[in-house]
């Protein structure tokens, strides 16, 4: 590129140093997201492996939920959470779209929570089929949150995962390592699970 008018060549020189620094250090922060420690944990019944980072704490069950792995507390707002839910399916639900739907429901309904939709189709998640939707909404602490939930279906079984991090000015704060905890799921050969209850009101989504 040309310098522009009204740039001398020593401003055009700083200008490129400076640009050059920024590739540096944001080619250096994607590098040690990539690289984050992790490890493969696993539901109480073997249902289900995901691989979350080495600090996360994990908890299978977690009431209602089959594992639940949460980030450490920072002391700034609530920590970011992934959820897997691991179910029978009722009768209707038969593929990912009307499982995901069923989640919203849930949500709207048990969880009382009023979400905004930003987007919502069918996606692949740990090379399985499944159908997304991702929203917007507040947790009780008046904090703007961030959640993508997905879901599988297998055999008569639902795998809804959904992962939730700040939205802090409207930008997700870590969007990149919950997708990339939710597409690290690897589903058993034959889950184990329970027939279809009767919802019970969850805690928010994601748990936050």
């Amino acid at each position: 590129m040309k310098p522009t008018m009204g740039m001398t060549r020593g401003h055009w020189t700083i200008a490129r140093v400076i640009v050059g620094c920024a590739f540096m250090v944001l080619s250096a922060t994607g590098l040690r997201a990539a690289t984050l420690p992790s490890r493969t944990v696993q539901d109480a019944n073997k249902q289900i492996t995901i691989s979350v980072p080495a600090t996360w704490h994990v908890q299978s069950p977690a009431g209602n939920v089959t594992l639940k792995a949460t980030a450490p507390t920072t002391g700034h707002g609530l920590p970011d959470t992934v959820d897997v839910v691991v179910h029978g399916l009722p009768p209707g639900v038969s593929n990912a779209q009307s499982c995901i739907n069923e989640a919203e429901w849930v949500t709207q309904h048990f969880g009382h929570i009023n979400f905004t939709t930003s987007s919502s189709g069918p996606v692949t998640v740990g090379g399985q089929p499944a159908y997304s939707h991702t929203y917007i909404w507040k947790a009780s602490t008046g904090e703007s949150r961030w959640s993508f939930q997905a879901c599988i279906v297998q055999r008569g079984t639902g795998f809804v995962l959904t992962g939730t991090t700040g939205n802090t000015s409207g930008l997700p704060a870590r969007s990149a390592i919950i997708r990339q905890i939710i597409n690290s799921i690897r589903i058993m050969a034959k889950p184990q699970v329970q027939p279809p209850a009767t919802p019970t009101k969850p805690t928010a989504p994601g748990g936050g």
